[in-house]
């Protein structure tokens, strides 16, 4: 196959006489274009009231999608603890099944398309959780402990990837001697779009 120049009819490709075809192009990361695409989302679970320093559920997420979940990024938003001292723990749990979050099916208050002209809605359960409500299985695949028990934690990911009917989870243990102490958890998601 030979490639010529077409200049002149304003639809053909510009080759100079070194051989090098002239063009143009945009590069957006893939997240960007699936959000151009509408098919990036937030989802946070509002404000969540932990009473104790016991390990609770408060955050579920499974895909039903044909298409693979990308999630980017994990936003934990922890305010201040009463009576609370010490390090706080955060586990992602790969995979659960079965626990009160997801018998109880409270949805998150945020599963906002980021695409505000896009009416697309996420295809999948994503709950939130509350004091007491534990999972019965899964395996735990990311660990956070932070001395910093209140504040912003940001966990960059690169992407963690749920495919069609994978599930995860993320269970919170408040500092030592916490008796009141509200938290908000997100994740910034995108469902790949095969056809680029």
């Amino acid at each position: 196959m030979k490639i010529e120049d077409n200049t002149g009819d304003g639809f053909g490709l510009r080759i100079n006489k070194e051989n090098r075809i002239f063009a143009s192009s945009v590069t957006s990361t893939e997240s960007d274009h699936n959000a151009d695409k509408g098919n990036k989302y937030n989802m946070n679970t509002g404000d969540i009231t932990v009473t104790n320093a016991t390990e609770t559920t408060v955050f579920y997420m499974r895909n039903d999608n044909d298409h693979p979940v990308f999630i980017t990024a994990l936003i934990y938003n922890l305010g201040a603890t009463t009576g609370g001292g010490g390090d706080v723990v955060i586990d992602v749990i790969k995979n659960p099944l079965t626990g009160d979050i997801i018998d109880n099916a409270n949805a998150v208050e945020m599963n906002s398309n980021q695409n505000f002209g896009d009416t697309s809605v996420f295809t999948g359960g994503v709950y939130k959780g509350a004091t007491g409500e534990t999972l019965v299985d899964g395996s735990k695949t990311i660990s956070t402990r932070s001395a910093s028990n209140t504040g912003r934690i940001f966990i960059s990911l690169g992407a963690m990837i749920l495919a069609k009917g994978s599930s995860m989870a993320i269970n919170y243990t408040a500092p030592t001697g916490n008796t009141s102490q509200t938290i908000q958890v997100a994740a910034s998601c995108f469902i790949q779009d095969i056809v680029v």
